[in-house]
């Protein structure tokens, strides 16, 4: 077998960039899942908009936000390795699961930040959370037909989710200003 190329890895890329785009069109824009997508992308930072310490604005949103970013970096590369697939995308060219990455889960953790007075409640809201969005979320998503797991289960985002929670509460904790 010949030895694939860097002009073969672009050739597959875009022929994987047009039946996606294409798929799409025809399957996904304005579905009921799509709307349901795009909800998911927005409601949450409205009722964040509306509930969150105003006064804490910019460490909230600091959190979220690395929590964003880790999450898109981890999706990316879970669905990339072929551990889990979406079905159904909000757009055809960002990861798959942007409204997760971006809103559900930061805006969800970003809450439990904001309303734990100790690391301890942090810790048990985080772990609840967790498995919510591991065996509950999850589970829902795949009797829909919206997420699909390959080579992934439950436990590992359940690990996942409560590890990225920790990792990003501790880099906020020590990027903060003291006082």
């Amino acid at each position: 077998m010949k030895h694939p190329t860097f002009e073969d890895i672009k050739n597959a890329r875009e022929t994987l960039r047009d039946i996606s785009i294409q798929n799409w069109y025809q399957d996904d824009l304005f579905t009921w899942e799509w709307w349901l997508l795009l909800g998911a992308a927005v409601i949450p930072w409205l009722i964040w908009m509306k509930y969150h310490d105003k006064k804490r604005t910019f460490e909230i949103m600091c959190y979220g936000l690395i929590w964003a970013m880790l999450a898109s970096i981890t999706d990316v590369i879970g669905a990339d390795m072929i551990l889990w697939g979406y079905p159904d995308k909000l757009l055809p060219t960002v990861p798959p699961l942007f409204p997760a990455d971006a809103t559900v889960i930061p805006v969800s953790f970003m809450f439990i930040y904001q309303y734990s007075k100790t690391f301890k409640t942090f810790l048990l809201l985080s772990l609840i959370l967790s498995a919510i969005f591991a065996y509950i979320i999850e589970f829902l998503f795949i009797k829909m037909g919206m997420f699909v797991l390959h080579k992934w289960t439950h436990t590992y985002s359940f690990i996942g989710f409560f590890i990225l929670s920790l990792v990003v509460y501790t880099l906020i904790k020590k990027l903060a200003p003291k006082g």
